[in-house]
C-alpha cells in the first residue's frame, strides 16, 4: 500500500527509508526529490506551522519530553529558514535582546484586557 505524504522531510531521512527498504523493516520503496532553494523556503513556512502545532499539542502533559521533542523541531525548522535565507543567527538573537530590553519577555505572563484611547489616537491609529 502507497501512502502519499507531500511534505518536507529532514536531510537524513533518507538514509533510514533506504536502511528500512535493505532491511525489510517497513517499505519496499520511497520516492523523493530534492527542491530548489526557493521552494524549499515555501515548504519551511509549512513545516513551521505543523511543528508548531505539535508544540501546542504537547502542551498541558505533566511529562515534558514530547513538549521538549516538538520545541526542539520548531527550532530545527527555524534554523533552516535562516540557513537558506542567509540570516545569522547572532542577528536575530540581537534583535530579541533589543526587543526584550525595550518591552520586556513573556514571563510574567501579563495579559492586555483592554486600553481606552483617546479620540484622536484611535483616528491615528485606523488613519496609519
Amino acid at each position: 500500500m502507497k501512502k502519499i505524504y507531500n511534505k518536507l522531510v529532514r536531510d537524513k531521512m533518507v538514509d533510514i527509508y533506504e536502511h528500512d527498504i535493505q532491511n525489510k523493516i517497513s517499505a519496499s520503496d520511497y520516492k523523493v526529490r530534492y527542491m530548489e532553494p526557493g521552494e524549499t523556503l515555501e515548504w519551511l513556512k509549512d513545516k513551521l506551522l505543523e511543528e508548531s502545532q505539535e508544540v501546542f499539542e504537547a502542551y498541558g502533559h505533566e511529562d515534558k519530553t514530547a513538549l521538549k521533542e516538538e520545541i526542539a523541531d520548531v527550532i530545527e525548522v527555524i534554523d533552516a529558514i535562516l540557513y537558506h535565507n542567509n540570516i545569522d543567527l547572532k542577528e536575530v538573537l540581537a534583535l530579541r535582546d533589543a526587543k526584550k530590553e525595550k518591552k520586556g519577555g513573556f514571563e510574567k505572563g501579563i495579559f492586555l484586557e483592554s486600553i481606552d484611547y483617546f479620540d484622536w489616537v484611535w483616528r491615528k491609529m485606523w488613519k496609519d
